[in-house]
């Protein structure tokens, strides 16, 4: 049924790049649920909703605001409900551990979708710059971030620069070249022609930046991994719940980075 989705998805797609229109018989198929559930050390919130057919223009149509959202803990010996907030939203001042496994259980309709996740130990900026870089013949400016890896352990991390507060580039990496080392991610942004034209999506001087950097856990990776893949491999992001139920559930432990971006403060390279 995900495949169907897909493929209704992509044929949208397809079609507006048409300029001749064709009628197409659109198939309606069963909306599947979707739950984006994080967890930090500034505490948890859950999104439940639903999936819609491609010809459904309702706003607030898939919120869904009758979902048991139970969170626990073997370790703390713990578990709660998690308060219903509004716009399909649940959530609870519960604070992750580092080295705490966390299960969820999201209970609709008489359906169960469960995920765990465990919480890694903080992650550690090294530095963030941003810096030109000569490609042929264009200039290319990228986001250069630096972290220190975590000493003796897979990691895993996720990255999002926000402009102005919108998400504006993200990443996710692994230390399996470098374990232990000094690991580095590039955030392509824009040419430096497009900057010149003051294109929509170039960043101009005075922009807000705001870097998010989080430490997750393979399974985390795993789902957000085949998300920022997904384009090219032409498929759903693997399952991070069971039940059938789509989104990913993620204990993690996050930093933030902010700075102005000043166009002359730019380093060449």
């Amino acid at each position: 049924m995900r495949k169907k989705l897909l493929y209704a998805f992509l044929l949208t797609l397809a079609l507006t790049a048409c300029e001749k229109e064709i009628p197409v018989d659109y198939r309606q198929v069963e909306p599947l649920y979707v739950a984006e559930a994080t967890m930090s050390q500034e505490g948890t919130k859950v999104v439940v909703s639903t999936t819609q057919n491609v010809t459904d223009n309702s706003r607030n149509g898939h919120i869904i605001d009758n979902a048991t959202v139970v969170l626990s803990s073997k370790k703390d010996d713990y578990s709660e409900t998690l308060k219903y907030n509004k716009n399909g939203t649940y959530t609870s001042t519960w604070k992750a551990k580092p080295g705490y496994t966390y299960d969820i259980d999201i209970e609709v309709d008489g359906k169960h979708f469960t995920s765990s996740s465990t919480m890694q130990d903080a992650p550690v900026m090294k530095s963030f710059r941003f810096v030109w870089k000569k490609m042929l013949s264009e200039k290319i400016l990228f986001g250069d971030l630096h972290i220190e890896d975590t000493k003796d352990k897979r990691s895993y991390y996720f990255m999002h620069i926000y402009r102005n507060g919108v998400g504006y580039r993200w990443a996710v990496m692994n230390d399996d070249k470098d374990p232990n080392g000094d690991l580095q991610q590039l955030f392509q942004c824009t040419t430096e022609r497009d900057m010149d034209k003051g294109d929509s999506d170039a960043l101009q001087d005075g922009d807000n930046i705001k870097l998010e950097i989080r430490s997750i856990d393979k399974l985390s990776y795993d789902y957000l991994y085949s998300m920022q893949v997904m384009d090219n491999a032409g498929t759903n992001p693997i399952a991070n719940f069971t039940g059938g139920c789509l989104g990913y559930f993620s204990a993690y432990y996050v930093i933030y980075y902010q700075c102005t971006f000043k166009r002359a403060e730019v380093e060449e390279e």
